[in-house]
């Protein structure tokens, strides 16, 4: 993405009450805000994401297997504060509405407790894996069978 359009996207925005950059921009299906331009050798069209551009102008380029998470939850936001870089993997356990901090599961316990097991293979045909906290599962497993206890006696 040439400089010009990663500075225009930061400079490009409304500043909300809660601090966010609102970006000006069109905003796509997915909901964020983004940003186009015309290859000048090619006359290609580009679209990039907004708030990328403007984390790009500031930051540089994000790394491969890395995305931006927007702290603020706002989409339109391009502010490079309310932005923070994170896996892929680490982006895609959020999108459930749970938002735990990065390094633990979602019950605190630290990711050295994470074991990943395989969970299927995908349509391509690679095998597919799923972490799992440990102690979580250990816990699930003394209540589930408790539970099992209560049916038995009952």
């Amino acid at each position: 993405m040439p400089e010009r359009v990663a500075q225009r996207a930061y400079e490009r925005h409304s500043v909300s009450a809660e601090g966010c950059w609102i970006s000006s921009y069109s905003v796509g299906s997915h909901g964020y805000a983004q940003v186009g331009w015309t290859d000048r050798t090619t006359g290609k069209t580009n679209t990039v994401l907004a708030h990328r551009a403007s984390w790009t102008h500031v930051h540089g380029q994000v790394p491969y297997g890395m995305t931006l998470d927007h702290i603020c939850k706002q989409r339109l936001c391009v502010n490079p504060d309310h932005l923070r870089l994170m896996s892929n993997f680490e982006n895609a356990r959020r999108t459930s509405g749970l938002d735990w901090p990065i390094g633990v599961c979602k019950h605190g316990h630290p990711a050295s407790e994470m074991r990943y097991r395989g969970n299927g293979q995908a349509k391509d045909g690679t095998q597919r894996f799923k972490a799992v906290c440990r102690l979580c599962n250990r816990q699930w497993q003394r209540d589930y069978r408790a539970r099992k206890q209560i049916r038995k006696a009952a």
